[in-house]
């Protein structure tokens, strides 16, 4: 009996999943612009503390 009731359980769950729909942008235009923009300011940044002196 136990059997029975777990699938019995399980395929009322699997009953009231909800439908794909399609994710959201993740990775925006803004976003991406954003973060070359920090990744160029801190390559600035450490060239300056750990650059060649000459």
């Amino acid at each position: 009996m136990g059997l029975i009731e777990f699938l019995s359980d399980l395929f009322g769950l699997l009953g009231n999943i909800q439908p794909y729909e399609k994710p959201r942008r993740v990775f925006t235009r803004g976003f991406v612009a954003f973060c070359v923009l920090v990744a160029v300011f801190e390559l600035i940044a450490l060239n300056q503390f750990y650059g060649a002196r000459g």
